[in-house]
């Protein structure tokens, strides 16, 4: 449904993904190509990323990466080679993974491995935890920045005995401030606990290791803030209100919501457990076993108990009311529970709140490996399991524009009562229950077949089951009646994947890749709906409506490789994504409102990225990447009161038609000292899918000091927007039908804000 895919957004900009290819983030896997005179050979399933976790929202997580669709959900983490969580809704990856010292070793994995080992889109982050050594060993960190963020976490490690016996021990405390952001209920964005305990066992032929986890996190989630549009792509402060650093949520912390159940009014608190604890217990058991005859077998497999919580409070972003529209419309805003007038303009805010529900995750994975002759072949198994209710409640209230803003009982027109902030019956919430068995097998064979040529083939087959208790009852209260029950069977998911390097002289060949990904992806449908097809009023969402979604990903270009000079990819892509599936829902002069629902339609997205690598004099290295492209709407438009809206051909909010990445570095003092920067330019994007709205284009800009002290101790100072730029970024929330934005010019909007300039301080400790 629509709204999920709003929420998805949102995370986006707090978390984690915006170039028709990862190219546009970093060095591409073409890089990998070897320079030897006798073969090329291309490594599929590892991306090498420069700056790989260096993020604009975050210092905790990773960055995003742009792979020229809109985020939804795909986006994955992976610990000792599962995935951290089967889905990030309800819980968040990073209520269970950070970068810390327990991790061993990080990478990114390419496009066609994501989406052959786990049927994913998108590029995954994949990291291992750190193995026993031989003798003790210790790691720490202590970070800290100019708002007052503190983590510190160690890990050790060291042996058990003679006998191949070994222990991992590690720790880590987040108190995270984030851009300083005033909250008046909490003085922490972030706060984080995680504990792991590793013992293996090593033996002639292999390993085997037993991890634990304990995790749990209190996280805030929303980067809103109000500007003036100017018109022309260009924002404006309001008054008062410092972007990036200016919390947009009440400043209680305590917001109204309506039950889902029985309609009643009541109250949550975002610094509790309920609203915004994530706690996990995770126990891992990997290893590896090598045959004699050169076959490698690998294993990993995980169980995770989580109770894990998520709120999300997003303004409506052209539902900021000023004063003269105010008086337009003969409404009257008091400050909660008062009579007293409120005379500014007013925000409305859509409140959806998950209390912590119980989640268990069952995944693992065996692969064997072998080389035979030219061929690399590999053959795996995954299986996931996934049990879990999804609890949300909702309402929509009115709240002050400004810092730390009041909450306001707002009467107008639809007749709300003073004593009740809440619109009457809007966001009502709902239940659901899901559990998904999913097992599948995958085979991949990288050839080398001659020293001019090398390619490589995968493909992956799933057998999917899946059951859903759902509540019918859309935009009603559920009131204790029947829940209905999706159960189907033996739905299957399919993935293709090639690529091919074909070497033309010494250092210059040419080479091409194509993903093809379907995966199950149903939705419930309305039983009653009007000649048009839209819903009726008091429809139910009780007929279950299967649904394939697919993924094509196709590219090629050259390579150019000259010593240290220069390495070059240059690489056209095109990428499609089909059936996807909304609502939308619009009103008319009345403020009576009417869903379209489904809506299918697909996106495609083709692009242009040119990467290069350069070290043209010693101690110098120049990481340059440039990527045009144009995400656009396909096949989609609706009629809401016999308006109609067509996107088809639009440019997709969120994505930038031209990306940019200067990443120059270059070592002082024998190597000791790396001065570096890393700039990432967006170009223009559009607040909304008619295209009416225009954000200028920015840079995402970092640079620091990396110091060598000893063997012992490395000092790191990074400084986050340097150039200390301020704007917006992000998609309007309520803008899917404005066709012409200048009647908003002057207006006050909300959109996300670029993070202010951010000094941190990094020490790195080896014992």
């Amino acid at each position: 449904m629509k709204k999920k895919s709003v929420y998805l957004s949102v995370l986006l900009a707090t978390m984690l993904v915006n170039a028709p290819e990862a190219f546009s983030q970093g060095k591409a896997k073409e890089k990998q190509v070897q320079k030897s005179d006798s073969t090329v050979i291309v490594n599929t399933k590892e991306e090498k990323k420069s700056n790989l976790m260096l993020s604009a929202e975050s210092s905790s997580s990773p960055r995003q990466l742009n792979i020229g669709l809109p985020f939804a959900g795909d986006i994955l983490i992976l610990e000792n080679d599962l995935p951290v969580v089967y889905s990030f809704w309800t819980q968040m990856p990073m209520t269970t993974w950070r970068y810390d010292n327990s991790i061993g070793r990080i990478g990114l994995m390419s496009f066609a491995e994501g989406a052959l080992t786990f049927g994913k889109v998108g590029y995954c982050v994949t990291s291992w935890d750190r193995d026993p050594s031989s003798k003790f060993k210790g790691f720490a960190s202590v970070y800290t920045s100019n708002y007052g963020s503190l983590k510190y976490d160690a890990t050790v490690t060291g042996p058990i005995g003679k006998k191949g016996w070994g222990y991992m021990l590690g720790f880590n405390e987040t108190y995270d401030r984030g851009s300083g952001t005033n909250y008046q209920f909490t003085p922490w964005g972030d706060r984080a606990e995680f504990f792991k305990a590793a013992l293996m066992k090593k033996y002639n032929q292999g390993k085997i290791k037993l991890t634990y986890k304990y995790a749990t996190s209190k996280t805030l989630y929303g980067v809103y803030a109000p500007l003036v549009y100017e018109g022309n792509g260009k924002t404006s402060s309001v008054d008062g209100f410092k972007l990036g650093s200016d919390s947009y949520i009440l400043g209680s912390g305590k917001f109204p919501y309506y039950d889902y159940n029985t309609g009643a009014s009541k109250w949550a608190d975002l610094n509790s457990d309920s609203a915004s604890r994530t706690l996990s217990h995770t126990i891992y058991l990997n290893g590896e076993h090598r045959f004699k005859n050169n076959m490698k077998l690998t294993y990993s497999s995980m169980y995770m108990k989580s109770k894990a919580a998520f709120t999300i409070q997003y303004p409506i972003s052209l539902g900021v009311t000023d004063v003269d529209q105010q008086a337009t419309t003969g409404s009257t805003a008091y400050y909660h529970g008062t009579t007293n007038p409120y005379n500014g303009p007013v925000q409305m805010i859509a409140a959806q709140y998950y209390p912590q529900v119980d989640i268990n995750t069952s995944l693992s994975r065996i692969e064997l490996t072998k080389k035979v002759g030219a061929n690399d072949l590999r053959g795996g198994l995954t299986y996931q399991y996934y049990d879990a209710p999804e609890l949300s409640y909702g309402g929509i209230y009115y709240q002050t524009v400004e810092k730390n803003p009041q909450l306001l009982d707002y009467s107008q027109y639809w007749g709300a009562v003073k004593a009740n902030p809440l619109m009457p019956t809007a966001g009502v919430g709902a239940y659901k229950r899901t559990t998904t068995n999913r097992a599948a097998l995958y085979f991949s064979d990288d050839i080398v077949f001659n020293k001019w040529l090398n390619g490589g083939i995968g493909a992956r087959i799933e057998n999917q089951r899946y059951k859903e208790l759902h509540s019918p009852y859309a935009n009603q209260f559920q009131n204790n009646r029947e829940l209905v029950t999706a159960d189907v069977n033996n739905k299957w998911n399919k993935v293709f994947a090639g690529n091919v390097v074909a070497k033309a002289t010494k250092n210059f060949g040419f080479l091409a890749d194509a993903t093809y990904n379907d995966y199950y992806s149903p939705y419930w449908d309305y039983n009653q709906k009007d000649a048009n097809g839209n819903p009726v009023s008091g429809a139910l969402t009780s007929v279950f409506k299967d649904n394939q979604q697919s993924v094509f990903n196709v590219g090629g270009g050259i390579y150019w490789n000259h010593g240290d000079l220069f390495s070059i990819v240059s690489k056209v892509t095109h990428i499609s994504k089909n059936n996807i599936v909304t609502s939308q829902t619009g009103y008319n002069a009345y403020g009576q409102s009417q869903m379209v629902y489904p809506i299918i339609y697909d996106i495609n997205t083709m692009g242009w990225t040119t990467d290069v690598l350069t070290s043209p004099f010693k101690n110098f290295n120049l990481h340059f990447l440039l990527t045009l492209q144009k995400p656009q709407y396909k096949n989609y438009s609706y009629k809401v009161f016999d308006n109609t809206y067509n996107y088809n051909n639009n440019i997709i909010p969120e994505l930038s038609k031209v990306l940019m990445e200067i990443d120059p570095s270059y070592y002082i003092f024998n190597r000791d000292v790396r001065l570096w920067v890393s700039m990432r330019y967006y170009g223009k994007q559009y607040g909304n899918p008619t295209n009416a709205f225009t954000y200028n284009g920015w840079w995402e800009n970092f640079g620091g000091i990396d110091y060598h002290v000893s063997r012992s101790v490395d000092l790191k100072l990074q400084v986050v927007n340097f150039m200390n730029q301020s704007g917006v970024k992000g998609a309007l929330v309520g803008g899917d039908q404005i066709t012409d934005a200048s009647s908003f010019v002057g207006r006050k909007i909300v959109a996300g804000g670029i993070r202010p300039r951010t000094l941190e301080l990094t020490a790195n400790f080896k014992f």
